[in-house]
């Protein structure tokens, strides 16, 4: 009992001894040292006795008003002071009673008015004070009263009283449940000895029955708080939940057993602790029982339905509360809680939602803190018992019948932890069942629970029952002589960490000190707790019952899409650093790279204006363009899963839909994207002088931009730590700079990835090259100047080559052959020749369209007939076309550019050339500097010049040469621009693809286990 509850005991006290007229002062000291020796030492029972008399001087008169006045200024003190709870004026009022009914001779009425202005005074429910009288008087025994549990014999019989048959009793024994304190009084009348928690408590007096304690009468089975507590609170009206766990196992997938065989029956209105130490499988058996990790082996049932196979039955029921933080650091605590309201109950509107959420933030004590960002746990804005009450909320908004709980007073103060469980152990009361997996609780923790699973190393199940009652259970197994001690005589004290000094002891050597060998192997144990239930254990046949009603509803896809795309943006825009990063990243990147790359000719002492075609940069300013549209869609989609990947872990729990995750995950980086690749387009071509070109610039890079949002999604579900992700980015932008085009030409790589007639596969993989191919060819032949020019131009330039070069080289391998064959030496190399000729001549009479024989063409059938028919197409027919061909162009070419200069006039033309057209993009479109015109690879004539002004002959999309043109798509001749687009599209589909069905992280995980089993 404390000093303060004494104190004020003392002055009331006195106050009655001194109303009592028929009483002697002498005889109700008596009676108090008798009341103060059952809960002191002799010392302090002097302390207070002193106490009681100096209160005695204090009051000079008898008279009934007076003292009543000297009640109510005692009272109204202890009010003012707020030094008791309601539980301890309970309490009072409970010794009071006790007092005035031992005092022989007294005027009861007049001193039950006494206790009941006490009552009034401290506040007490009327009901709670009628039913406290009756529980002090001598005929508690035959009150038949809701607040009163009778345990017997049997022999009595009571409809409104809750009561508990034990055989074998010789005495009686009343319990009063107080609901306004949540407390239980007993006291035992009869003579048999009743154990209080293994203490022997006098008969015929009033007790306090905290939590966590027993009372047990003379050798029969104790009857645990739990058990007392669980009549009362119990609903006949409400649906209860029966949770069967029948001979579970699980492994890992890997093989290793993580929980050997396990079996429990629990119900609603219990708290159930899951202990042991690190690696004992505290959190594995938590997950399998919360419906995470499917079981190896055994069943799982709540009211006779299957947890697994009948989880359609139980949507909402189950909550789970894990150990890391499932916050969003960047919203408000009501944010947090109102967006996970509005994915938990697709039925209700949205001011039933808010108004949910302020009960449940008024209930936790949070409401004063609602407007307050919760700030990371580094940076805190709330505290940490605030954070931890916050996330219990996110599960017990939803109400479910059965929660799991992964280690709630982690990093709290005592204080906070006791706040945090009382809260756990509040729903206990409405009638929840909650697990609880905790390391090392304290005394009145401990106490809370009803039941406590004990784990050992490797996953052993080696106790189940009442938490007092292991540390006898373990003490008992190891022989200890106090083995019938739970709690400290003196204060009540449990201390938990004895349990597992007991489970790991070690073995001590000859020479006394401890070896790292346990006395008892977790498998002796378990065994140990094997034949302890084989005497106990019941086999009960399952029955479906009716499940509890869930108030809990999954939202349609597009609502939970809705929800998760407004929580992400108001998470970015809280988020200020991201926010000024991400807003002026792209248009500082542009103006750096435009400003140093406006390169402007300088001669003699004076300096040019800036001319667009004579900046050599430009071609460097468009693969740049690319690279950072693919760096900045990395860097900003890099961390968002990752970042959820805790919280995604609750909402798959809830059923939630990945594609509405993903598909708002998506839209807000593409929305970022399309602003970022919009403002770097602006900036960096208004200050190069880009003109036309905007929306080609900004729908290519918003492609790869977009692109890089896909793939840096991809990294961040695949990937744990962030680190890991940031070493990653740099291993695929390179590639992406290598296998560009730009800085190495593909003809220039290793002959093993190399092509020769076109872009090799390594090429035609990275976003890169088709993203900077499309800019290019877009920038040069549909700027407003060559677009005009360009069809002429083609032309010209593929005549050109025909009846030049290529004509020449075929020329010259048909006379090679031919005189090979008046020689009579026809060889391998003739056979070459032939070839060379065979394939530029079928080639060219497809193209265009005009028939060749080519039959002679080889070693076998060559004679002088096959070369004059093959030189007489090559000569009459194709040089000829070509010839034609370029002479009408070169005519068309020149009456278009006589037809601009009359328009704009000289200078004004060759302004208008300079503003559109760039020197450098055309060297690197045509190969200008080559010195190699043609090659010969394959018995084909690969063209080494001027790319951009030749469609590809291949007959297969990803068969085009670099810079082509246009290319051919389902038969017809598509621009670049566009089918470039489409292909960054079709690989960003891909990897969107992958994204969904987590494609890495299972590649991975079968990878990493596939070398597991080779080392084992």
């Amino acid at each position: 009992m404390s000093s303060k509850i004494l104190a004020a005991l003392m002055q009331l006290f006195a106050v009655i001894a001194k109303a009592d007229s028929k009483g002697e002062v002498q005889n109700n000291v008596t009676i108090i040292r008798r009341l103060l020796e059952r809960q002191l030492n002799k010392d302090l029972v002097d302390v207070y006795l002193n106490q009681f008399f100096e209160h005695i001087k204090k009051i000079p008169s008898r008279k009934i008003y007076a003292s009543a006045v000297k009640v109510l200024r005692i009272c109204t003190e202890i009010n003012n002071e707020q030094q008791l709870n309601q539980r301890e004026r309970i309490i009072i009022v409970l010794r009071l009673f006790e007092f005035i009914y031992t005092i022989e001779d007294a005027d009861l009425y007049e001193l039950e008015e006494f206790v009941e202005l006490v009552a009034n005074a401290f506040n007490v429910d009327p009901y709670e004070f009628k039913a406290l009288k009756e529980f002090v008087s001598d005929k508690c025994t035959e009150i038949d009263h809701p607040l009163f549990l009778h345990i017997h014999n049997g022999e009595a019989v009571f409809k409104e009283a809750k009561q508990i048959i034990l055989n074998g009793i010789a005495l009686h024994i009343v319990v009063i449940s107080i609901p306004s304190t949540q407390s239980l009084f007993f006291k035992s009348i009869g003579v048999q000895d009743v154990y209080l928690t293994n203490q022997l408590v006098n008969n015929n007096v009033v007790h306090l029955l905290n939590p966590g304690s027993s009372v047990r009468v003379a050798k029969l089975k104790s009857i645990y708080y739990s058990d007392i507590f669980g009549k009362f609170i119990s609903n006949p009206n409400e649906i209860g939940i029966k949770f069967e766990v029948k001979d579970i196992e699980y492994h890992f997938t890997g093989g290793k057993q993580g929980l050997y065989p396990f079996s429990f029956t629990t119900h609603s209105g219990k708290m159930v602790g899951i202990m042991g130490g690190s690696g004992s499988g505290k959190s594995t058996l938590l997950n399998v029982l919360n419906g995470n990790n499917k079981p190896t082996k055994g069943q799982i049932l709540v009211n006779g339905y299957d947890l697994y196979t009948d989880h359609n039955n139980m949507e909402g029921l189950i909550g789970y509360v894990a150990q890391d933080d499932l916050l969003f650091d960047e919203l408000t605590v009501f944010q947090n809680l109102f967006f996970n309201a509005k994915l938990c109950f697709g039925n209700l509107d949205e001011p039933t939602i808010i108004e949910k959420v302020n009960s449940t933030l008024r209930s936790l004590g949070l409401y004063e803190t609602r407007d307050l960002k919760v700030g990371s746990p580094l940076e805190k804005t709330i505290s940490g018992g605030q954070r931890k009450r916050l996330n219990i909320a996110l599960e017990l908004i939803r109400e479910p019948a059965v929660l799991f709980v992964d280690e709630p007073t982690s990093g709290l103060s005592s204080r906070d932890s006791e706040n945090i469980m009382d809260l756990l152990k509040q729903l206990t009361l409405k009638g929840k069942l909650v697990f609880v997996v905790i390391h090392q609780p304290s005394s009145e923790i401990f106490k809370m629970f009803t039941d406590l699973f004990i784990l050992d190393h490797g996953g052993y199940p080696i106790y189940k029952g009442n938490p007092v009652e292991s540390i006898i259970y373990f003490k008992t197994a190891m022989g200890h002589a106090n083995c019938t001690e739970s709690e400290c005589a003196t204060c009540g004290n449990v201390n938990p960490e004895q349990i597992f000094n007991i489970i790991e002891l070690n073995v001590v050597s000859e020479e006394g000190y401890f070896t790292n060998l346990r006395i008892k192997s977790p498998e002796v144990w378990n065994q140990i707790y094997l034949d302890n239930l084989k005497k106990d254990t019941k086999s009960t046949k399952s029955e479906k019952s009716k499940l509890p009603q869930s108030a809990f509803k999954v939202p349609s896809k597009l609502s939970q899409f809705r929800v998760f795309a407004f929580r992400d943006v108001l998470t970015k825009l809280a988020n200020k650093q991201y926010m000024i990063i991400n807003s002026f990243e792209a248009p500082l990147l542009a103006a750096f790279l435009a400003l140093f790359l406006r390169y402007i000719q300088t001669g003699g002492a004076q300096v040019e204006e800036y001319n667009f075609r004579l900046n050599d940069n430009i071609p460097v300013f468009i693969f740049m363009s690319v690279i950072v549209a693919l760096f900045i869609g990395l860097t900003v989609s890099a961390e968002e899963i990752i970042r959820d990947k805790k919280i995604l872990t609750r909402e798959k729990f809830l059923n939630l839909s990945k594609g509405s995750y993903l598909t708002a995950k998506i839209i807000v980086l593409f929305i970022i994207s399309l602003i970022q690749t919009l403002s770097f387009v602006v900036i960096g071509n208004l200050i190069l002088g880009i003109k036309g070109m905007t929306f080609a610039y900004w729908i290519i890079l918003f492609s790869s931009s977009a692109f890089s949002n896909i793939l840096g999604l991809n990294i961040s579900a695949s990937f744990k730590t962030v680190k890991v992700i940031y070493i990653i980015i740099p291993l695929i932008i390179i590639p992406q700079l290598l296998f560009s085009g730009v800085i190495v030409s593909f003809d220039k790589l290793n002959p093993w990835f190399a092509s020769q007639k076109g872009v090799p596969l390594i090429g035609n993989i990275m976003t890169s090259r088709w993203a900077y191919e499309a800019i290019a060819v877009t920038q040069f032949k549909d700027n407003k100047f060559e677009k005009t020019l360009f069809v002429y131009e083609s032309n010209l330039k593929l005549a050109n080559y025909k009846k030049g070069t290529w004509k020449d080289v075929v020329q010259n391998h048909l006379r090679d052959a031919k005189r090979q064959f008046n020689a009579g030496e026809m060889s391998e190399e003739t056979a070459y020749d032939l070839s060379i000729v065979k394939n530029a001549l079928e080639t060219e009479s497809k193209f265009l369209n005009v028939d060749f024989d080519s039959k002679g063409l080889d070693n076998e059938n060559f004679n002088l007939q096959v070369y004059e028919n093959a030189n007489t197409f090559l000569n009459a027919v194709i040089f000829n076309h070509y010839k034609k061909v370029y002479n009408d162009n070169i005519r068309k070419k020149d009456n278009v550019i006589l037809g601009l200069e009359r328009q704009l006039g000289k200078e004004e033309f060759i302004a208008f050339k300079d503003s559109y057209t760039n020197d450098r993009l055309n060297e690197f479109l045509t190969n200008k500097n080559t010195t190699t015109f043609i090659q010969e690879y394959e018995g084909e004539l690969i063209p080494k010049k001027d790319y951009i002004y030749l469609k590809p002959y291949g007959s297969s999309l990803f068969e085009s040469h670099f810079y082509s043109p246009s290319k051919k798509l389902f038969g017809n001749w598509v621009s670049t621009l566009w089918v470039n687009l489409l292909i960054i599209w079709l690989i960003t589909t891909i990897f969107l693809i992958t994204l969904y069905t987590d494609t890495f992280n299972r590649i991975g995980r079968i990878s990493f286990f596939q070398s597991r089993k080779k080392k084992e």
